[in-house]
């Protein structure tokens, strides 16, 4: 919301149409420009071709934010990897899909910032969440190395990893050390991305909790992981 402002031209992608129309309803009052494409990001085509839609209709793009997400109770255990290859497609793959086709105008225009919304679980992988993790650490990663490959385009790659925010998605969970209600998860996040960090760990407890899990044995760890959801999405 912080960004649909008077002047502002945004491209939405999501699978529930409806939501989209509403905020289209909602932002267009605003006097912002809408553009919407109802869809999956684990769609690789169909990313392609909203990318090149909403450069085409805008004329360019400064600030591509990847932020679909799900997370879910595995069962690895029991040797089922279907729900596993659901949610790589959408957490790694669909942040891929959603940045690497605006990579050329960005190149194109001199200008740009490609943010991917990680996780803290990206740095120290919680248990009962294998999956969820390491797509965040794939992020991450991705994000890191892309950056290299940006460097002295104009172009800035950058990764916001948040750690526990209270949202519908959250709700009920248990254990989220941290938490923080979402205007001030939005306040961070502008915050850093007008700030061009590079990858940013936010609340500062998570940030300073990064460091202190990094040295945590595992044994540790496995006593103070919250339990996992069943499932959520984002």
């Amino acid at each position: 919301m912080t960004y649909a402002r008077a002047g502002a031209h945004l491209g939405l992608v999501a699978r529930r149409e409806s939501l989209l129309r509403e905020l289209e309803k909602e932002w267009t009052g605003r006097g912002a420009r809408v553009e919407v494409y109802a869809g999956d990001v684990a769609d690789t085509d169909f990313m392609a071709r909203s990318a090149q839609a909403f450069v085409a209709a805008a004329g360019g793009v400064d600030l591509v934010l990847a932020n679909a997400g799900v997370a879910i109770a595995h069962r690895v255990l029991e040797g089922e990897s279907r729900d596993i290859a659901w949610l790589m497609s959408v957490n790694a793959i669909g942040v891929t899909n959603t940045v690497v086709p605006f990579i050329p105008a960005m190149l194109k225009q001199g200008s740009g910032v490609l943010c991917a919304v990680s996780s803290s679980a990206g740095h120290r992988p919680l248990p009962g969440r294998a999956a969820y993790s390491a797509s965040k650490a794939c992020v991450t990663s991705f994000m890191t190395s892309l950056r290299m490959d940006l460097h002295g385009t104009g172009v800035h790659a950058m990764t916001l990893c948040p750690g526990f925010v209270h949202t519908p998605l959250t709700e009920g969970q248990k254990g989220m050390m941290f938490a923080i209600d979402v205007p001030r998860a939005v306040e961070y996040m502008v915050g850093a991305i007008e700030s061009r960090k590079r990858t940013y760990t936010y609340p500062w407890q998570m940030k300073l909790l990064k460091e202190v899990m990094a040295r945590v044995p595992e044994s540790v760890i496995r006593r103070l992981a919250p339990p996992p959801r069943t499932s959520s999405s984002s």
